[in-house]
């Protein structure tokens, strides 16, 4: 057989194998962080005709006769040329101007990282070498997210890899008084909302009570017996509405549940238990327990059972309507009144609770740890940013200016040593260079701060594009085109003078 064919073979696989460098460079056009790569060739090796010859006296040198058989891939290289910044205005979009790399990982052995785990809370800080207790990986793709516990992951769940900000975690005791506190809370929860209920419907069934008597008086003055009669027994009818209500009279409706019971459950005298009373004696003993805490003032309300003076006790008459109505008009004011005080107590529950959960709530400086770990943004933060220098700062719920950790990045001798692992990452290879400059692991002091040590600086709201150019990649696109169909024609050329050959004999 021609060694042209076999040729043209090697040229066709190698071209082919360019067209699918190229189809996948123009795929991940759009891919944030992506770097393109590019093919280049080589001959394979060259058949010798004759030597070179070597001049002598009767005459000059001759050069060698060789046979080229083919080619072959020299290189699938990747460009880590940097690509065009694309503003998003999104404060977890991070674009890297200049040379560097994310670290991100999953957690290989979690009794080295400090991290949030169900209802067991974490510092954050990897214990030992980072490589020993991470799966790293690393990427230019910015698009980060903020999980369900507030760490700052990848689109795929991957943690990103920084110095940590000092976080404090509460102590035993702290736990200790805070469910305390919360479990009194919880039992006073129910018998407030009971009175709340019960204040609603007095209110509702006073406003009634009103009308009724309203129209009774109304008509009174009209002097007509008929519209006098079904007024006073609609006046009636809703005086022992409302008196069974208060009362909660047994055979109503209403027994066993009526507003001053209610009302005597929720605030009986201060020399007897009631739910107010109760609440207020945990207040006192969280006063006086450690850690020191906010001082809660303890609770006070007007809120009481209704004695028999306060509303009308006996059926409307002509003479008594005009007394009772104006009995009636100030029991609605004393509701409005104990509206109010019940609002008031709502908002001395919110303090004690919202001190209560402060004291098992992690607390946060405005400093780096030193150690590396996760980067974590508490969930009830108001705010939060990240400078150039990857400081990531919020301001907590109180208003404080807090550190939550440092973007750190790292940064190889030989970037385009890299292995492409997917999903937008990089792995390190043998022939990258190591992050571990000492054999020891890496540490911190490893990965650099951004704006140092000639690794890039951050650029917030932004995101590298991918560097892949279209008009380049045609471009490319046609020559491998042409060239794979050169290589056909060689074929088939070859084919046409083995045909002739074959026709030699008839």
């Amino acid at each position: 057989m021609l060694r042209s064919m076999y040729s043209g073979i090697s040229g066709m696989k190698n071209f082919q194998m360019k067209l699918d460098v190229i189809g996948n460079n123009i795929a991940n056009v759009n891919t944030y962080g992506y770097k393109k790569s590019r093919t280049t060739f080589k001959d394979l090796i060259s058949q010798q005709i004759s030597g070179a010859g070597a001049a002598n006296g009767a005459r000059g040198g001759t050069n060698a006769q060789q046979v080229g058989l083919g080619t072959q891939t020299s290189s699938i290289d990747v460009i880590h040329t940097t690509g065009a910044t694309q503003t998003t205005a999104r404060t977890l979009d991070l674009a890297l101007s200049g040379d560097g790399f994310f670290p991100v990982a999953t957690i290989s052995d979690l009794a080295r990282v400090g991290v949030d785990r169900g209802n067991q809370m974490g510092n954050n800080k990897i214990t030992g070498a980072i490589d020993r207790a991470m799966n790293l990986s690393y990427t230019r793709a910015g698009n980060f997210y903020m999980d369900d516990r507030g760490y700052l992951v990848t689109s795929d769940g991957l943690f990103l890899v920084g110095e940590t900000g000092e976080k404090t975690l509460p102590t035993n005791a702290a736990f200790t008084k805070s469910n305390a506190a919360l479990t009194a809370i919880n039992s006073f929860e129910g018998s407030y909302k009971k009175v709340l209920d019960a204040v609603k419907v007095l209110e509702s069934k006073s406003n009634t009570l009103l009308s009724a008597y309203n129209e009774y008086e109304d008509a009174l003055a009209t002097g007509n017996s008929t519209k006098i009669t079904s007024a006073e027994t609609a006046a009636k009818n809703a005086l022992k509405d409302f008196t069974d209500f208060v009362e909660g009279k047994a055979g109503s409706s209403y027994a066993g549940a009526g507003y001053n019971i209610a009302a005597d459950q929720f605030n009986k005298p201060s020399t007897t238990s009631g739910a107010v009373k109760d609440l207020n004696d945990k207040i006192t003993a969280y006063n006086g327990q450690d850690p020191v805490s906010d001082i809660i003032t303890p609770v006070s309300t007007n809120v009481e059972s209704l004695t028999n003076t306060e509303y009308p006790t006996a059926d409307p008459t002509a003479t008594s309507v005009t007394s009772d109505i104006s009995k009636i008009k100030a029991l609605l004011d004393k509701i409005t009144d104990s509206k109010v005080d019940l609002d008031q107590v709502a908002q001395s529950v919110v303090t004690f609770e919202n001190s209560a959960e402060n004291l098992i709530t992690p607390k946060w400086s405005d400093a780096l740890s030193g150690e590396a770990g996760l980067i974590q943004i508490p969930l009830d933060a108001q705010s939060f940013s990240i400078g150039p220098d990857g400081t990531v700062t919020f301001v907590n719920s109180s208003g404080q200016l807090n550190v939550a950790g440092q973007i750190r990045l790292a940064n190889f001798a030989n970037a385009g040593g890299l292995e492409k692992a997917g999903g937008n990452l990089f792995r390190e290879s043998s022939n990258s260079g190591k992050v571990d400059k000492n054999a020891n692991g890496i540490q911190l002091d490893e990965l650099f701060a951004p704006g140092t040590n000639g690794v890039a600086s951050i650029v917030a709201g932004a995101l590298e594009m991918s560097n892949v150019d279209l008009s380049e990649e045609f471009t490319e696109m046609i020559v491998a085109q042409r060239g794979f169909q050169s290589n056909t024609k060689i074929i088939t050329t070859s084919d046409e003078i083995l045909q002739e050959l074959v026709n030699l004999k008839r």
